[in-house]
């Protein structure tokens, strides 16, 4: 029967270190306009202004989809918030809304990775918010991206029989396929706690006295005495060689919270310190 002992040791603020950085993941979806197979993680949708009376109450997702884009991102705050310019791109009468799921964009879309292509043609994001396409040589900007929303929108151009995207916008048509290129961001966090083992600590057993007591008799050990006697002193019964099989974290409540475990149960030494650093990302 193996007898697990748990020992208590209380660590200081230097022993914890919290250390910030980026992750990022690559995707890529294949929309096609008109299609009941479509990933939920990218949809593209089509907003048009409302030009009738606005005291008639219309229920139309197209319009609602236009009226969310105009009040969310041109009003005068999201102008500062967002940087919008007068060379940016603004909807006018209607827009096409490419939007990611944020459980698939994380924190934003890095910038400078969106790409929107059909057929041959693609736009390409700057980095800065704009949506640009090279035609002939020419750049020109079509449409703008919102990072931390997840959310593009590209202007919509005449009509092309099978979609096209071109210098004047992005035409979507029945069976039109567009690919989304882009990467996610997210910031994960590594935690780093340093755990110190002096010499004179965790070299007993309080819950197992039987084990300081077992003689040794003779040259042969016992299994028992070769896991806790210290093989320096055969004959000296207090010293104990524990292992250390698991670290676990508790918090000030003596709430368990988290649990090393080591790959191979680690012996403990007894004339030097012995540091163990445990690691976990959140």
């Amino acid at each position: 029967m193996t007898n697990l002992v748990t020992a208590f040791k209380s660590l200081g603020p230097n022993e914890y270190t919290i250390t910030e950085f980026p992750a990022y993941s690559s995707f890529r979806y294949t929309y096609i306009s008109g299609s009941n197979s479509n990933s939920n993680d990218v949809q593209i949708t089509y907003g048009v202004e409302y030009a009738g009376s606005l005291n008639v109450r219309v229920e139309n997702s197209t319009y609602e989809w236009y009226d969310s884009v105009m009040q969310t991102f041109y009003s005068a705050l999201p102008y500062t918030q967002y940087g919008i310019n007068s060379s940016s791109y603004q909807p006018s009468g209607s827009v096409f809304i490419v939007s990611v799921t944020q459980d698939v964009y994380g924190e934003e879309i890095k910038p400078g990775t969106l790409s929107i292509s059909v057929g041959a043609s693609s736009s390409y994001d700057d980095g800065k918010g704009n949506l640009i396409i090279s035609q002939s040589g020419t750049g020109s900007t079509i449409g703008s991206i919102f990072y931390d929303k997840g959310i593009a929108l590209l202007r919509p151009t005449e009509s092309i029989v099978s979609g096209g995207l071109t210098r004047n916008g992005i035409c979507i048509v029945s069976g039109t396929n567009v690919a989304v290129n882009f990467t996610s961001s997210v910031r994960l966090y590594e935690h780093s706690i340093k755990v110190k083992i002096n010499p004179a600590e965790f070299n007993f057993s309080l819950y197992n006295p039987t084990v300081e007591n077992t003689p040794y008799t003779g040259s042969t050990k016992t299994p028992l005495q070769q896991m806790v006697t210290r093989s320096m002193y055969p004959q000296d019964t207090t010293y104990l060689a524990p292992y250390i099989t698991g670290i676990g974290l508790y918090n000030e409540r003596n709430e368990l919270l988290a649990v090393a475990k080591v790959s191979n149960p680690i012996q403990r030494t007894f004339d030097s310190t012995q540091t163990f650093i445990i690691k976990f990302d959140t």
